[in-house]
């Protein structure tokens, strides 16, 4: 599986007349590469994706070589798929071990004799990488843990708790746990399935999570309070944990988060507004849907699986966990993802249009449900992709230092 977000889209930006003629370039080859990778034309995606990398001044990620292995692995061409995995392992530093094994788009690679070699770079990469990973048992099986800023544990201070999106690992964290924990003790995890947490066999409910995550909390000897901080999907885990535990809370901060504002009916008000009517909803998402969805789980690994038909289910109630009570008088903040892109094939509406519209109904939701709060704030990032923590890393880390000052504010009124 590709290393982007399933749903949701990444940062372009250009810095010169010249360098954005450039990057133009480069990106538009990238985003074609992405875009053939959707339809399945997996060879010329790969193509699309060398002739990128041959592009002037282009600015090469480790996810672009490891889509690019992807598609070549698709595609049944293994020297070049091995060459890209190589490059990222030895020259990049690739670290994610959990994803790159249980990768589905690589399954043609198993059974070359080169497969493991890569597996064991990857994992000497992350060991350094990481080297105070643990890893706690929680119900008879092993959770993979990450702690830093300890030294600043303290009686009645808040732990920053890192909740990651869907399907993924905590290394998308980096940056900013680098810069919170020289103040506050921090934790991240990989939920079962991912990374090499192990699989439970228990569906990852709102509720199951959020109580694994207090149980291993006080493992560590982290007390509450608690200034969670999620990204994507992992919003809803943390509203619920605001929800069952609002004592426990120091702050939240919602990084492009799930709309666990969301109610039935809402999903089809930017379509409506875009121009569509009701039956073309239906053609573009019902049975296709349905059929997109059947297949996903045949061929998606269980960690991820198992989290889109929890996702589902949200969606189906109404995000009914999450929001059994009402969010706690905390520092509650909110940002917002506003840089568009699209790897999807061109459809009856104007994509860009439909996500305009689509954020800023979002938006107001949002609002709404920040603006009784006292110290509640909402930031828009208007060039950021999905993943603000990597595209504008130093506004989620001034939005947790903020909350936390607000919550000492808090502490001072009481």
């Amino acid at each position: 599986m590709k290393t982007t977000t399933l749903f949701l889209g990444l940062l372009f930006c250009a810095v010169s007349l010249f360098g954005q003629t450039v990057t133009r370039k480069y990106d538009f080859l990238i985003r074609k590469a992405d875009s053939l990778y959707q339809v399945k034309d997996f060879k010329n995606s790969a193509f699309a994706f060398s002739a990128a990398f041959k592009a002037p001044d282009s600015r090469i990620t480790r996810n672009h070589r490891y889509n690019a292995a992807c598609s070549w692995a698709l595609a049944n061409y293994p020297d070049s798929a091995f060459y890209q995995l190589n490059f990222i392992a030895t020259k990049m530093n690739y670290t994610d071990y959990g994803h790159i094994k249980g990768d589905p788009d690589l399954k043609s690679l198993y059974s070359d004799k080169r497969w493991q070699s890569i597996l064991e770079l990857v994992k000497a990469n992350k060991d350094i990488a990481y080297a105070n990973i643990d890893f706690i048992t929680i119900n008879g099986h092993k959770v993979e843990v990450l702690t830093s800023g300890m030294q600043n544990n303290k009686a009645n201070k808040p732990v920053v708790v890192f909740e990651n999106g869907m399907a993924s690992s905590y290394g998308s964290w980096d940056t900013v746990v680098e810069e919170i924990s020289k103040t506050n003790a921090v934790f991240r995890y990989n939920r079962p399935r991912i990374g090499e947490s192990e699989d439970d066999s228990l569906p990852p409910t709102t509720e199951h999570i959020v109580n694994n995550l207090r149980k291993m909390l006080l493992q560590k000897g982290l007390k509450p309070p608690y200034l969670l901080v999620s990204h994507s999907f992992g919003g809803a885990y943390i509203r619920s944990f605001a929800s069952m535990y609002p004592n426990e809370i120091a702050g939240l901060v919602f990084v492009d988060p799930v709309d666990f504002t969301q109610k039935k009916g809402d999903g089809d008000l930017p379509y409506l507004e875009i121009g569509l009517t009701h039956h073309q909803i239906d053609s573009l998402f019902g049975k296709p849907y349905t059929n997109f969805v059947k297949k996903l789980y045949e061929e998606m690994p269980a960690f991820y699986v198992e989290e889109v038909k929890v996702s589902r289910a949200l969606y189906n109630s109404e995000f009914k966990e999450c929001d059994r009570n009402p969010l706690p008088d905390v520092p509650v903040h909110f940002i917002q993802a506003g840089g568009f892109t699209s790897n999807e094939p061109p459809t009856i509406y104007d994509r860009k249009k439909m996500w305009r519209i689509a954020n800023n109904l979002k938006m107001k939701r949002w609002l709404a449900l920040i603006n009784p709060l006292k110290y509640g704030k909402y930031f828009y990032s208007s060039q950021s992709g999905h993943y603000i923590q990597l595209d504008d890393p130093n506004l989620v880390i001034s939005s947790i230092k903020l909350a936390l000052l607000d919550y000492d504010k808090i502490k001072k009124e009481k």
